[in-house]
């Protein structure tokens, strides 16, 4: 019995001895405090004292440093065993994209609350439109029209062309053989809205087809002897592969 007893014994020493070599039993070390350092910088403070690094999150400030530690846990000081993982939050190193989601026709008031909310900034330019008073007529980002669904970097400038009232009146140009780019840049000089319609059969025209297709005719047409029309209006074209059709007044 002495003999079953001392083995019993020596196996519990051994098991237990075996357990605090596997776990490191009373192998701690204090967790260095990593605010404001650069993510090389923490890594290699936390590999002197044998813990692992993983990144869970990163936040993006204009104002802030790139790259540079905010948050960590465990916390500075909190003594864990080697090996341990420490979970760090930094500062982007890139500009996150922002989708405008601001289109034409939106309230103006209601465009600044989304863009300052989106970290967007942004330039104002007025225009007389007596239809888009107080409204975005147009936005404009890197000299393009761009529109709700285009991304740009977070911090960066657009342009929102706004209505305002306008009492004087508008001529309306010639606009025959342009094509609806062409039309539709002479028309925004003027506060006009440009609305191209191309030949039956064409619902979806190609950029081939905006290339070659002209206007045939327009709705209000050109007139010198008008005294124009307000700012805002809707100029309708009807576009054609040329040449046009000898009767292009059908209005499909």
């Amino acid at each position: 019995m002495l003999r079953i007893a001392l083995i019993y014994l020596a196996l519990i020493t051994l098991t237990w001895f075996g357990l605090m070599w596997y776990t490191d039993h009373g192998q701690y070390v204090s967790v260095p405090d990593l605010q404001d350092m650069t993510l090389a910088e923490a890594v290699a403070a936390l590999e002197e004292r044998d813990l692992q690094v993983l990144v869970i999150d990163s936040i993006y400030d204009k104002k802030a440093k790139a790259g540079t530690v905010i948050e960590q846990s465990p916390a500075p000081e909190s003594q864990v065993k080697e090996g341990r993982q420490v979970f760090l939050t930094v500062y982007r190193t890139t500009r996150p994209m922002e989708k405008l989601g601001v289109k034409e026709g939106d309230f103006a008031a209601v465009a600044f609350i989304k863009l300052r909310n989106k970290g967007i900034e942004f330039d104002t330019l007025y225009e007389n439109n007596n239809v888009f008073v107080g409204s975005i007529i147009r936005l404009v980002y890197g000299g393009k029209r761009v529109g709700p669904d285009s991304y740009v970097p977070r911090g960066d400038r657009v342009q929102l062309v706004i209505g305002r009232a306008a009492s004087g009146k508008v001529a309306v140009p010639n606009l025959n053989g342009k094509t609806c780019r062409e039309a539709e840049i002479v028309l925004d000089t003027l506060g006009l809205v440009c609305n191209c319609r191309f030949e039956p059969g064409i619902s979806l025209p190609t950029a081939q087809d905006s290339m070659i297709f002209r206007v045939c005719r327009q709705d209000p047409p050109f007139d010198p002897l008008s005294p124009g029309t307000s700012p805002g209006r809707i100029v309708d074209l009807w576009l054609y592969n040329e040449p046009c059709p000898i009767d292009s007044t059908d209005n499909f």
